[in-house]
Protein backbone atom coordinates (compact mmCIF):
# COMPACT_ATOMS: atom_id res chain seq x y z
CA UNK A 1 0.00 0.00 0.00
CA UNK A 2 2.62 2.19 1.00
CA UNK A 3 5.82 0.76 -0.35
CA UNK A 4 6.81 2.73 -3.44
CA UNK A 5 6.39 5.47 -0.85
CA UNK A 6 8.64 4.04 2.18
CA UNK A 7 11.42 3.28 -0.37
CA UNK A 8 11.77 6.57 -1.43
CA UNK A 9 11.69 8.01 1.94
CA UNK A 10 13.83 5.19 3.82
CA UNK A 11 16.45 6.93 1.95
CA UNK A 12 16.60 9.63 4.14
CA UNK A 13 17.90 8.84 7.96
CA UNK A 14 15.22 11.15 9.11
CA UNK A 15 12.44 13.56 7.54
CA UNK A 16 10.26 16.43 8.27
CA UNK A 17 6.49 17.23 7.30
CA UNK A 18 7.65 19.33 4.31
CA UNK A 19 10.18 16.59 3.46
CA UNK A 20 7.52 13.86 3.47
CA UNK A 21 4.89 16.18 1.07
CA UNK A 22 7.71 16.44 -1.26
CA UNK A 23 8.07 12.74 -1.43
CA UNK A 24 5.20 12.27 -2.12
CA UNK A 25 4.56 14.95 -4.77
CA UNK A 26 7.54 13.84 -6.69
CA UNK A 27 6.62 10.28 -6.70
CA UNK A 28 2.68 10.89 -7.97
CA UNK A 29 0.87 11.77 -5.24
CA UNK A 30 -1.16 14.57 -6.90
CA UNK A 31 -2.94 16.09 -3.48
CA UNK A 32 -3.53 18.63 -1.46
CA UNK A 33 -2.41 19.39 1.87
CA UNK A 34 -5.15 17.67 3.83
CA UNK A 35 -5.19 14.54 1.53
CA UNK A 36 -1.04 14.55 2.13
CA UNK A 37 -1.75 15.11 5.94
CA UNK A 38 -3.88 11.84 6.23
CA UNK A 39 -1.84 9.98 4.00
CA UNK A 40 0.94 10.70 6.79
CA UNK A 41 -1.26 9.41 9.66
CA UNK A 42 -2.42 6.30 7.77
CA UNK A 43 1.51 5.92 7.62
CA UNK A 44 1.69 6.29 11.32
CA UNK A 45 -1.06 4.37 12.59
CA UNK A 46 -0.21 1.29 10.11
CA UNK A 47 3.72 1.67 11.44
CA UNK A 48 5.46 2.26 8.07
CA UNK A 49 6.92 5.44 9.32
CA UNK A 50 7.72 6.42 12.91
CA UNK A 51 7.92 9.87 15.07
CA UNK A 52 10.90 9.98 16.69
CA UNK A 53 10.68 13.76 17.52
CA UNK A 54 9.03 16.59 17.15
CA UNK A 55 8.52 17.01 13.55
CA UNK A 56 11.03 14.14 13.15
CA UNK A 57 9.80 10.71 11.30
CA UNK A 58 12.17 8.15 10.11
CA UNK A 59 11.04 4.50 8.50
CA UNK A 60 11.79 2.08 10.75
CA UNK A 61 14.30 -0.89 10.47
CA UNK A 62 13.15 -4.53 9.79
CA UNK A 63 13.26 -5.49 13.70
CA UNK A 64 12.26 -2.31 14.98
CA UNK A 65 9.00 -1.93 16.20
CA UNK A 66 6.67 0.01 19.13
CA UNK A 67 7.46 -0.75 22.74
CA UNK A 68 4.77 -3.24 23.90
CA UNK A 69 4.48 -5.36 26.92
CA UNK A 70 2.51 -7.88 28.50
CA UNK A 71 1.89 -6.95 31.91
CA UNK A 72 1.79 -9.77 35.43
CA UNK A 73 -1.48 -10.76 36.01
CA UNK A 74 -1.06 -8.94 39.39
CA UNK A 75 0.04 -5.94 38.01
CA UNK A 76 -3.24 -5.91 35.53
CA UNK A 77 -5.20 -6.62 38.69
CA UNK A 78 -3.88 -3.41 40.10
CA UNK A 79 -4.89 -1.56 37.13
CA UNK A 80 -8.02 -2.86 37.68
CA UNK A 81 -8.52 -1.67 41.45
CA UNK A 82 -7.32 1.92 40.65
CA UNK A 83 -9.24 2.05 37.45
CA UNK A 84 -12.80 0.99 39.12
CA UNK A 85 -12.57 3.09 42.24
CA UNK A 86 -11.13 6.29 40.43
CA UNK A 87 -12.49 5.44 36.42
CA UNK A 88 -10.90 9.45 35.54
CA UNK A 89 -7.89 9.89 37.25
CA UNK A 90 -3.89 9.57 35.27
CA UNK A 91 -1.67 7.07 36.84
CA UNK A 92 1.46 4.87 35.09
CA UNK A 93 1.87 1.18 36.15
CA UNK A 94 5.28 -0.04 35.93
CA UNK A 95 6.86 -3.14 36.86
CA UNK A 96 10.34 -4.27 37.71
CA UNK A 97 10.45 -7.52 35.64
CA UNK A 98 9.62 -5.12 32.40
CA UNK A 99 13.18 -4.88 32.60
CA UNK A 100 14.37 -8.61 32.05
CA UNK A 101 13.86 -7.58 27.96
CA UNK A 102 16.58 -5.65 27.85
CA UNK A 103 19.39 -6.47 31.30
CA UNK A 104 22.30 -8.96 30.99
CA UNK A 105 20.98 -10.32 34.21
CA UNK A 106 17.45 -11.46 34.51
CA UNK A 107 15.62 -9.97 37.50
CA UNK A 108 13.68 -12.85 39.68
CA UNK A 109 11.42 -11.02 41.33
CA UNK A 110 9.24 -8.22 40.90
CA UNK A 111 8.58 -4.91 42.46
CA UNK A 112 5.50 -2.87 40.90
CA UNK A 113 5.50 1.22 40.76
CA UNK A 114 2.24 2.81 40.36
CA UNK A 115 3.25 6.96 39.93
CA UNK A 116 -0.19 9.00 40.43
CA UNK A 117 -1.51 12.63 40.63
CA UNK A 118 0.19 13.75 44.11
CA UNK A 119 -3.83 15.06 45.13
CA UNK A 120 -5.02 11.26 45.09
CA UNK A 121 -1.81 9.47 46.22
CA UNK A 122 -3.32 8.70 49.84
CA UNK A 123 -6.63 7.46 48.31
CA UNK A 124 -4.86 4.86 46.09
CA UNK A 125 -2.76 4.00 48.65
CA UNK A 126 -5.81 3.36 51.23
CA UNK A 127 -7.92 1.68 48.26
CA UNK A 128 -4.56 -0.93 47.30
CA UNK A 129 -3.71 -1.30 51.38
CA UNK A 130 -7.19 -2.80 51.58
CA UNK A 131 -6.49 -5.34 48.33
CA UNK A 132 -2.96 -6.06 49.11
CA UNK A 133 -2.60 -6.26 53.04
CA UNK A 134 1.13 -5.61 54.07
CA UNK A 135 2.35 -5.36 50.21
CA UNK A 136 2.04 -1.76 49.58
CA UNK A 137 4.05 1.33 50.37
CA UNK A 138 3.55 5.05 49.52
CA UNK A 139 6.61 7.15 48.43
CA UNK A 140 8.96 5.22 50.58
CA UNK A 141 12.75 5.79 51.23
CA UNK A 142 15.51 3.53 50.18
CA UNK A 143 16.08 2.44 53.66
CA UNK A 144 12.64 1.67 53.96
CA UNK A 145 11.55 0.27 50.88
CA UNK A 146 14.44 -2.35 51.44
CA UNK A 147 13.41 -2.49 55.32
CA UNK A 148 10.05 -4.05 54.27
CA UNK A 149 10.32 -5.43 50.82
CA UNK A 150 9.02 -7.97 49.70
CA UNK A 151 8.25 -9.64 46.48
CA UNK A 152 5.55 -8.46 44.11
CA UNK A 153 5.48 -4.96 46.55
CA UNK A 154 3.48 -1.90 45.10
CA UNK A 155 5.39 1.35 45.30
CA UNK A 156 3.17 4.26 45.04
CA UNK A 157 5.13 7.47 43.95
CA UNK A 158 4.26 11.05 42.86
CA UNK A 159 3.64 11.37 39.19
CA UNK A 160 5.58 13.89 37.84
CA UNK A 161 3.66 16.60 35.25
CA UNK A 162 4.25 15.70 31.66
CA UNK A 163 4.87 11.75 31.94
CA UNK A 164 3.88 10.77 28.70
CA UNK A 165 0.66 8.41 28.78
CA UNK A 166 0.88 4.80 27.07
CA UNK A 167 -0.17 4.60 23.92
CA UNK A 168 -2.70 1.33 23.89
CA UNK A 169 -3.33 1.84 27.37
CA UNK A 170 -2.91 4.99 29.30
CA UNK A 171 -1.84 3.67 32.29
CA UNK A 172 0.91 1.64 30.24
CA UNK A 173 4.95 3.10 31.11
CA UNK A 174 5.94 4.28 27.77
CA UNK A 175 9.63 3.09 26.64
CA UNK A 176 10.68 7.00 26.93
CA UNK A 177 9.39 6.54 31.06
CA UNK A 178 11.38 3.52 31.41
CA UNK A 179 14.84 5.13 30.26
CA UNK A 180 14.13 8.36 32.07
CA UNK A 181 12.77 6.83 35.24
CA UNK A 182 15.73 4.43 34.84
CA UNK A 183 18.57 6.88 35.32
CA UNK A 184 16.57 9.41 37.98
CA UNK A 185 14.06 7.65 39.92
CA UNK A 186 16.30 6.50 43.40
CA UNK A 187 14.27 3.11 44.07
CA UNK A 188 14.72 2.02 40.66
CA UNK A 189 18.59 2.60 40.71
CA UNK A 190 18.92 0.61 43.87
CA UNK A 191 17.37 -1.98 41.86
CA UNK A 192 19.35 -1.82 38.76
CA UNK A 193 23.11 -2.38 38.88
CA UNK A 194 24.68 0.90 37.04
CA UNK A 195 26.22 -1.69 34.90
CA UNK A 196 22.96 -2.88 33.30
CA UNK A 197 22.19 0.46 32.06
CA UNK A 198 24.22 0.31 28.95
CA UNK A 199 22.39 -2.76 27.71
CA UNK A 200 19.15 -1.48 29.00
CA UNK A 201 19.71 2.06 26.55
CA UNK A 202 21.22 -0.01 23.45
CA UNK A 203 18.61 -2.87 23.41
CA UNK A 204 15.51 -0.04 24.01
CA UNK A 205 17.42 2.02 21.04
CA UNK A 206 17.75 -0.95 18.95
CA UNK A 207 14.58 -2.83 19.00
CA UNK A 208 12.36 0.02 19.44
CA UNK A 209 10.89 3.26 18.62
CA UNK A 210 12.42 5.65 20.80
CA UNK A 211 10.51 9.28 20.26
CA UNK A 212 13.53 11.48 21.24
CA UNK A 213 11.62 14.83 21.48
CA UNK A 214 9.20 12.50 24.23
CA UNK A 215 12.03 11.22 25.97
CA UNK A 216 13.98 13.93 26.58
CA UNK A 217 10.73 16.53 27.66
CA UNK A 218 10.17 13.77 30.45
CA UNK A 219 13.75 13.87 31.35
CA UNK A 220 13.84 17.55 31.98
CA UNK A 221 11.47 17.42 33.83
CA UNK A 222 13.28 14.55 36.22
CA UNK A 223 16.35 17.15 35.84
CA UNK A 224 17.81 14.48 34.17
CA UNK A 225 18.16 15.97 30.45
CA UNK A 226 22.00 16.46 30.05
CA UNK A 227 22.84 13.23 32.66
CA UNK A 228 20.79 10.97 30.08
CA UNK A 229 22.24 13.06 27.37
CA UNK A 230 25.92 12.94 28.66
CA UNK A 231 25.31 9.32 29.48
CA UNK A 232 24.44 7.96 25.62
CA UNK A 233 26.70 9.85 24.05
CA UNK A 234 29.74 8.70 26.41
CA UNK A 235 28.74 4.97 27.28
CA UNK A 236 26.62 4.09 24.48
CA UNK A 237 27.03 3.51 20.78
CA UNK A 238 23.51 5.12 20.08
CA UNK A 239 23.24 7.51 17.20
CA UNK A 240 19.87 10.27 18.26
CA UNK A 241 18.00 11.02 14.98
CA UNK A 242 16.92 14.21 16.37
CA UNK A 243 20.69 15.36 16.07
CA UNK A 244 21.70 13.69 12.90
Amino acid sequence: MFSEHIQVLAKHSTFNIKDFYQVLRDNGFDAGDESLRKKLHEMLNAGAIVRVGRNTYCVPGQDVRRYEYTYSDTSNDVARTIIEKYPYIDFILFELLQLNEFVNHQLAHNTIFVSVESDIMDFVFDTLKEAYTGKVLLNPSVEVFHQYWVDNMIVIMKMITETPRGIKQKWHARIENILVDLMSVPLLQESISESEYEAVFENAFTRYVVNESCLFRYARRRAAEKRIKRFIKEKTGIILKTEQ
